[in-house]
């Protein structure tokens, strides 16, 4: 086949677009950024954008699950509105930006294929993952951009000269963005094994040598303070939670493994999650240029895709935990396509995977803007992103019913919604596991009455009387939540007596700050 003029391989990350692919390419993310901010304000927010608007409402150091970056960043808009729209400005700025770092990697990489970069945003734009999360804020927001402008600045570090002012820079530049990638996201680790390899690999012993080398340790080490401050605050509760988490299981199962890989497959879809497979695999002998690019992406994916694979046999992965790896080796796939667009299976392969992913999206977005679809109950794709508001303004009233009373949920996914949208009252946990609430909230007096929250895709609250439960409860109100006369969820409020506090059992419960918690 023959091959389209190249681009001009410019090192510039912004500059006037001149070549008709990145006009093409810049219209695009336009279009989907304003999708997005049209979209804000139309679902309530997640669980986790939710947990994480309280990471901005409550500014710390760090937190119990993830390192600060996120609540930074929410704390921006939280300064000017409590708005679900003004939350998804930001995490749509950032995924913007993260569509057009990928954009100039892919053309870098792949100079001889002008439109790689266009094919590239295109095929993640695609993913229904992709289009869930491209406005939400999550610590993988950050982290995407992170990692891009590290993967960018390792390129410049392989041709620039040793020990130059150029190459301290550029240390120093890679030492900041590993910095804020580590302050964003705990496998923000997988960097520094990518690096190693590359080191290895490429034989680039001298790296070892260079003064920026070590300022960029340096730098990244003291950028990495606050969470070392507050870890060691709180006996390395965060450290010790992410190394029992996904691993409290006993038993490693392949079907669990199974079960996450086909989970990734379906809402990444087939062609990115097979071709992405194709591309890790096969790139390890580079001898030609693209195999060359193709091994520096799958440097950089292939140690998320293994650690959430192993992972996964202990507890099944959650998709979105691997989402970087997918959007760095998409260029791969993209240049492999146009490699091989002669064969006509690939193109089959090609045209199935739109087709079957076009209709999906279509409708999940419609779905997104106005429920419409008639599911049966509880199997609504919408259901948790609906309603939020309306329930809080219920429980409020309940609890006007009965002074004194407290907000509960049976779990911290339920408190995220509960406690932001009735932000600054607390919302409780009553389960006996430890989390960020316990941190926040701690726990209410013994004997408290509560106004219990349910979805009705959750069970009702126990009352038993056992430490973290009621002794009683009683089905106050239900507020079913309509549109276009269809009921998409409804919330059943519960009034409970006599909360008896949890006792926080396994590692957490071990510690000596949440022993002295009362």
């Amino acid at each position: 086949m023959s091959r389209l003029s190249p681009m001009p391989n410019t090192k510039k990350l912004f500059s006037k677009p001149t070549h008709l692919a990145e006009k093409a390419t810049l219209g695009f993310i336009t279009l989907i950024a304003l999708w997005h901010l049209f979209l804000a304000g139309r679902v309530n927010l997640s669980v986790d954008e939710a947990h994480y608007a309280l990471y901005g409402a409550n500014l710390a150091l760090s937190y119990f699950d993830h390192p600060p970056m996120v609540g930074w960043l929410n704390s921006i808009p939280l300064l000017f509105s409590h708005s679900d729209t003004a939350l998804r400005v930001i995490p749509t700025l950032l995924f913007a930006l993260s569509n057009w770092l990928l954009f100039k990697i892919s053309n870098r990489l792949y100079p001889d294929f002008s439109w790689v970069g266009l094919g590239a945003v295109v095929l993640v734009n695609s993913a229904i993952m992709f289009q869930l999360l491209g406005n939400a804020m999550l610590p993988d927001s950050p982290l995407m951009v992170a990692t891009l402008l590290v993967f960018w600045t390792v390129l410049n570090l392989r041709e620039s000269p040793a020990q130059t002012t150029h190459s301290f820079k550029l240390w120093l530049q890679l030492g900041f963005w590993l910095g804020v990638a580590a302050l964003s996201k705990y496998t923000a680790i997988t960097l520094v094994a990518s690096l190693l390899v590359i080191v290895i690999l490429e034989k680039r012993w001298h790296w070892l040598k260079e003064p920026g080398l070590w300022a960029a340790i340096v730098l990244t080490s003291i950028m990495l303070l606050p969470v070392v401050i507050w870890n060691a605050q709180y006996d390395w509760i965060s450290i010790l939670y992410q190394l029992h988490h996904g691993t409290h299981n006993d038993n490693w199962d392949w079907l669990r493994v199974g079960q996450t890989q086909l989970a990734q497959l379906g809402v990444y879809s087939p062609l990115l999650y097979i071709g992405g497979l194709m591309v890790m695999i096969s790139s390890w002998k580079a001898i030609q240029p693209e195999q060359i690019s193709n091994r520096l992406l799958a440097i950089f994916a292939l140690p998320t895709i293994i650690l959430f694979a192993l992972g996964s046999g202990y507890e099944i992965s959650l998709p979105h935990w691997t989402q970087l790896a997918w959007l760095l080796i998409s260029p791969g796939v993209v240049y492999l396509i146009w490699q091989h667009w002669q064969k006509k299976w690939l193109r089959i392969l090609v045209i199935l995977n739109f087709i079957i992913m076009i209709p999906i999206s279509l409708i999940m977005n419609s779905q997104l803007v106005t429920p419409w679809i008639p599911f049966n109950q509880n199997e609504n794709i919408v259901q948790e992103l609906q309603g939020w508001p309306e329930a809080i303004e219920q429980a409020k009233d309940i609890q006007q019913q009965h002074p004194g009373s407290l907000l509960f949920a049976a779990n911290w996914t339920q408190a995220s919604r509960i406690a932001w949208y009735a932000y600054p009252q607390a919302c409780f946990v009553t389960d006996n596991s430890f989390d960020q609430f316990d941190m926040w909230f701690g726990n209410p007096p013994q004997g408290t009455t509560g106004i219990v929250i349910v979805p009705s895709y959750e069970s009702p609250p126990k009352a038993d009387g056992q430490p973290g439960n009621f002794t009683s409860c009683h089905l106050q109100a239900t507020l079913p939540i309509l549109h276009h006369q269809i009921e998409i969820v409804s919330y059943h409020f519960y009034v409970c007596q006599n909360f008896q506090p949890p006792k926080f059992g396994g590692w957490a419960g071990q510690l000596p700050f949440v022993k002295a918690l009362p």
